[in-house]
């Protein structure tokens, strides 16, 4: 049995045209993300990892039909966002809600926590307006704020996880099918980071929400996710099930992954002697070592993997054609010439 995706990407592109100077007359095109395809399967929680400029945001913004693509289409239950008109696209805004990466800008601080959190309860018309005080009280007590008069209190009165978890109480306010959250726990501490990623899990157990977690954070993301999307340079590189991520697990016992993959895990910070003087030949360095074939970059294709200009294992045909994505196991996907169908690596790619 095929799983529900509630939300589809089929070959997603997002183009923006930017002047080479101030004064400049001519622009030039940057592709913020490239021919992107990528299922959210229904009452999961996809993570989405990559570094700062991949184009996370940028996705974002158009599953929550802020921004169209340039190219391709996203499906909404099998809906296609473009065919919405202002009607439809409103309805389609009550069901998908964000929570933003900074708790401190994002919640307008001349507003009262009642009167930010009742404004999308007022606009979708989901209760009564004798009733809104008390929806909102039952939203912050979902959300761990229980204190009584906490409504008529003022944005600049609350911690950063307390003005986290108003914002994850806003979002669930039209009662959602997706939620996106863009870093939600990176202007946080360690401690409270821990009580915003339980909120999130109970939350999406108990309402069956769907969600798409964006983060840098790799051991939060391998803990709260389903799957793992790794993103670079506006390309989907890999797609994994939790398990096949295996940060805490030994090398002979990891999963293959592509290059980028492997470089971001191998990344982490560990606080081990020897893990350090493992890592000392490894990957990390391994990025500044000669590659064994390069190509200037008028030789280079267009069409060459995204990756090439930084893999240490690029080869002639990487420069050439961009990998497609295929099967490595079960639903395990990775865009690289190093793999083939039903294999788990080729070192000689032809």
């Amino acid at each position: 049995m095929e799983k529900d995706a509630i939300c589809s990407l089929q070959q997603v592109s997002k183009h923006y045209k930017v002047k080479k100077g101030f004064f400049a007359g001519t622009t030039t095109k940057i592709k913020a993300l490239d021919e992107v395809s990528l299922d959210i399967f229904r009452q999961e929680i996809l993570g989405l990892v990559g570094e700062s400029g991949c184009g996370k945001s940028t996705l974002a913004r158009l599953i929550l039909g802020l921004e169209k693509p340039t190219e391709g289409t996203i499906r909404f239950e099998g809906v296609d966002l473009s065919s919405l008109d202002a009607r439809q696209l409103r309805k389609f805004r009550k069901r998908v809600q964000m929570v933003f990466q900074d708790p401190f800008s994002s919640l307008n601080p001349k507003k009262t926590i009642f009167q930010i959190i009742s404004q999308p309860l007022k606009i979708h018309r989901i209760c009564p307006k004798n009733q809104l005080r008390n929806e909102v009280k039952r939203l912050l007590h979902m959300a761990g704020l229980s204190n009584p008069g906490i409504e008529n209190r003022y944005p600049h009165e609350f911690s950063g996880g307390q003005r986290q978890r108003i914002g994850i109480a806003r979002a669930l306010a039209t009662r959602p099918d997706l939620v996106i959250l863009d870093e939600p726990t990176s202007a946080l501490d360690v401690s409270i980071q821990a009580q915003i990623i339980n909120l999130i899990l109970d939350l999406q157990e108990s309402r069956e929400i769907t969600c798409l977690f964006i983060s840098h954070d790799l051991p939060i993301v391998e803990f709260v996710s389903h799957r793992i999307a790794v993103m670079y340079r506006g390309t989907i590189v890999e797609i994994m099930p939790k398990k096949a991520f295996s940060l805490s697990a030994p090398n002979s016992a990891k999963s293959p992954h592509h290059p980028y993959t492997t470089f971001l895990i191998e990344s982490i910070p560990v606080p081990d002697l020897q893990r350090q003087e493992d890592c000392q030949g490894g990957v990390i360095q391994s990025l500044n070592k000669e590659k064994p074939f390069e190509q200037t970059e008028s030789e280079r294709s267009e069409a060459a993997c995204t990756f090439y200009d930084r893999c240490p294992q690029s080869r002639e045909k990487c420069a050439r054609i961009s990998p497609s994505m295929i099967e490595v196991a079960k639903e395990h996907f990775i865009a690289c010439h190093l793999f083939q169908t039903g294999q788990q690596r080729s070192d000689q790619p032809t």
